[in-house]
């Protein structure tokens, strides 16, 4: 009988057939060939949670979280946080571990002086990851100009969606990971229903959403697309309003759900909630999809 070494470009096949052993050498070769590609890490992590090794892929999970948290990814590490939980429910301080390493992040990037007033209190110490030499963005870089324009102007996106983590008041922002419950939805699932009640707001991890509104004869005209970075939801959860759009999932999405019920209990400890969430849809108030909606009416009226 002879051997063939699983291949890489049969892994869904392996995955399909539950043959765990072969897709996992199958991506630890690949690996090998990319061994700071993170899309493989997280494949892995997902094999090994599917195959039954909790412990390994909990490892993995909270490796790469880590490294997200450090590059100021916030809402990936969040979402590998969520998926550790999953795994084993027990871990509960991995909520903790993601709000210091967020909170050290910023340390980091405080100005000289800032930084020097910090240190003088007492720190946690460091965890050191054997993650030094993967690179800030996950994602491998496409090498032509437009393509390389596009991962940047994404990049910044979550990066800039990430700060909202940032702005909540000392004390807050464990109560608000933690609050936090990860979504999943396949193509052509509907996330949200025009006209339906919401309290709720997203941030998308992955993936992308389509965006309709209902024309005048009640058709869905189509309005935009959004992706990794981007939110919505906002008027809804600030204000118990209707849902103002229809989102259905494009591709496989991930996204992170912040819920007002969560968010007025936390506000009874920490009243700043409330404000930084008004706050940061003040500042971004035009790219958000009811503003959209008004100038798409705005331009047809």
């Amino acid at each position: 009988m002879i051997f063939r070494k699983p291949k890489f470009e049969h892994l869904d096949r392996y995955l399909a057939n539950k043959e765990y052993d072969k897709a996992l050498t199958a991506v630890a070769d690949e690996l090998a060939r990319n061994p700071s590609q993170f899309n493989l890490l997280l494949r892995q992590a997902e094999i090994l949670g599917m195959a039954g090794d909790r412990d390994r892929a909990v490892k993995v999970y909270r490796e790469l979280a880590e490294k997200y948290a450090r590059d100021g990814f916030y809402a990936k590490a969040i979402a590998l946080y969520k998926k550790v939980l999953r795994l084993d429910p027990a871990l509960e301080d991995v909520t903790s571990e993601l709000a210091r390493l967020i909170e050290e992040d910023q340390r980091s990037r405080l100005p000289l002086e800032e930084r020097l007033a910090l240190d003088r209190q007492p720190s946690p110490p460091e965890v050191v990851l054997d993650l030094d030499d993967t690179p800030s963005e996950p994602d491998a870089i496409a090498p032509y100009p437009d393509r390389q324009a596009e991962a940047d102007r994404v990049r910044n996106k979550e990066l800039e969606a990430s700060r909202l983590f940032t702005a909540f008041p000392e004390g807050a922002l464990e109560a608000i990971l933690a609050s936090t419950e990860l979504r999943s939805y396949a193509e052509g699932d509907i996330i949200v229903t025009e006209g339906e009640q919401g309290s709720s707001l997203f941030l998308i991890v992955s993936g992308g959403v389509k965006v309709f509104t209902r024309g005048e004869r009640g058709e869905h005209v189509p309005l935009a697309e959004l992706g990794p970075g981007d939110f919505f939801g906002e008027v809804s959860l600030l204000t118990g309003r209707p849902r103002t759009a229809t989102i259905t999932a494009k591709d496989e999405v991930t996204a992170i759900e912040i819920a007002r019920d969560d968010v007025d209990e936390i506000a009874a400890t920490h009243p700043g909630v409330l404000d930084v969430l008004r706050s940061f849809y003040e500042r971004r108030a035009q790219e958000t999809v009811e503003a959209v909606i008004t100038r798409m009416r705005q331009d047809t009226g």
